[in-house]
């Protein structure tokens, strides 16, 4: 039959959940298999339509299709992609700013487009209470929903499974999610009548890969805690650029700083360990299909921060419409800036997903894995040996935690051993 299975089988799923958030006979469901969340098809339930195919981003995205249908013509920039304004900036309302990842602009631009009735609520993740190492998406429809939804989330998310409630509801509503995510929400709006009506903001979040929920135990080991024991858990927040914050059954709380600590193991910048492979085949770092994108500062003229501010990049008249709002009402502070800045301020990523793309997915096909079919308009690309031997790394970092003696080795590792092992990467990023 015709279905997401077989993107499965190829190991090109992204895991976003579109096709069960869509799906017309609720034929398909996410579940977690191998650290990741992945789509099971009831087959006695699927008709074989094919809808989840269309709308999948695992195997196919079209960009210059995307690029047309939505913002009426090719991007200028092919290292941002389309886009009117970029800021740097911050919510002013204390709280919202300090316990956000960074600046806190995606929580105050959904609170106070909930309050000003211009939507009715937003898509977005936050951990369970029940199995707090698991995330859960929902629509938020008041100030503390969203607030309880803010913060990273470094595991599998599938934000897009709650297309299902949004199709059944009345209103306007907002979506935050990461490329992939937003890959195949416009995929979706292109193929279910009345869909991009009920999605009036997209919001989407800088992107350089995400993790594996081994990854998380992985971090838990490291620290002699079973995960049977987590009360509750945030990858980033308490300022910038933060620390995570584990609460474990009996109120003790363990507080791991995010520079110079855990950084180095998985989170953005770093050696790619429990990297899903299909992350290391994507080419959208900043979230090229938002209505406004956001992501960390990482500018020198900022090193200093300590509260938080973020990158924003406008990339539609909607977006720039309620950015504007919010700022003239003071709820935002914004500072325009050059393009260059947000290039600066994600150069490692931005080098990574867009120029070194072509070596990577050779280096992938070369080990008889299919890749994903991209049609974009061209972008300068690297292909020297140093961009080889540097891909090589990512993917053998990627690789290496999926088995069982490699994974189990990294344990013993010292922490000092990982930075100095991820500060060659870093360096090489450099040359």
């Amino acid at each position: 039959m015709k279905n997401i299975e077989s993107v499965v089988k190829d190991g090109l799923c992204t895991g976003c959940g579109t096709c069960a958030g869509i799906c017309p006979n609720n034929a398909v469901e996410m579940h977690v298999t191998s650290g990741l969340l992945q789509p099971r098809v009831d087959s006695s339930k699927c008709n074989g339509c094919g809808l989840c195919l269309k709308c999948c981003p695992g195997w196919e995205v079209d960009f210059e299709a995307l690029n047309q249908t939505f913002f009426g013509h090719q991007p200028n920039d092919a290292l941002l992609g389309n886009f009117l304004d970029c800021y740097v900036g911050h919510s002013n309302d204390y709280d919202v700013r300090f316990n956000a990842a960074s600046g806190g602009i995606v929580s105050q631009l959904l609170i106070y487009a909930l309050e000003k009735g211009i939507i009715d609520g937003a898509v977005v993740t936050k951990m369970r209470r029940d199995k707090p190492l698991l995330p859960e998406s929902f629509i938020a429809k008041s100030r503390d929903e969203i607030v309880l939804a803010s913060k990273s989330k470094y595991c599998p998310t599938s934000p897009n499974t709650v297309l299902k409630e949004v199709l059944k509801e009345d209103g306007r509503f907002a979506f935050v999610g990461l490329p992939c995510q937003i890959h195949s929400l416009r995929k979706a709006e292109m193929n279910i009548k009345g869909l991009k009506e009920k999605i009036i903001l997209h919001i989407g979040l800088f992107c350089s890969h995400t993790v594996n929920f081994n990854g998380t135990y992985f971090l838990l080991r490291k620290l002699g805690v079973t995960p049977g024991r987590v009360r509750e858990i945030a990858y980033r927040g308490m300022g910038w650029p933060g620390c995570m914050f584990i609460r474990l059954k009996g109120d003790e709380v363990l507080t791991l700083q995010y520079v110079g600590s855990w950084n180095a193991y998985w989170p953005p910048f770093s050696s790619f360990f429990f990297t899903p492979l299909r992350c290391l085949m994507c080419m959208d770092e900043t979230n090229e299909f938002s209505d406004v994108s956001v992501g960390d500062a990482w500018l020198k003229e900022l090193k200093t921060e300590r509260i938080g501010k973020s990158i924003i990049v406008v990339r539609t008249e909607k977006g720039r419409e309620i950015l504007d709002l919010a700022s003239s009402t003071g709820v935002l502070t914004l500072k325009p800036i050059n393009p260059s800045k947000v290039k600066r301020s994600q150069a490692e990523p931005l080098k990574f997903k867009k120029m070194e793309l072509e070596a990577r997915l050779a280096l992938i096909r070369k080990s008889w894995r299919k890749v994903p079919n991209f049609k974009v308009n061209t972008f300068r690309s690297s292909n020297s040996p140093l961009t080889y031997a540097r891909n090589l790394f990512a993917l053998f970092n990627a690789e290496a935690c999926e088995r069982g003696f490699l994974k189990t080795l990294l344990t013993y590792i010292p922490l000092p051993l990982f930075r100095l092992y991820y500060g060659l990467y870093k360096f090489s990023c450099y040359l």
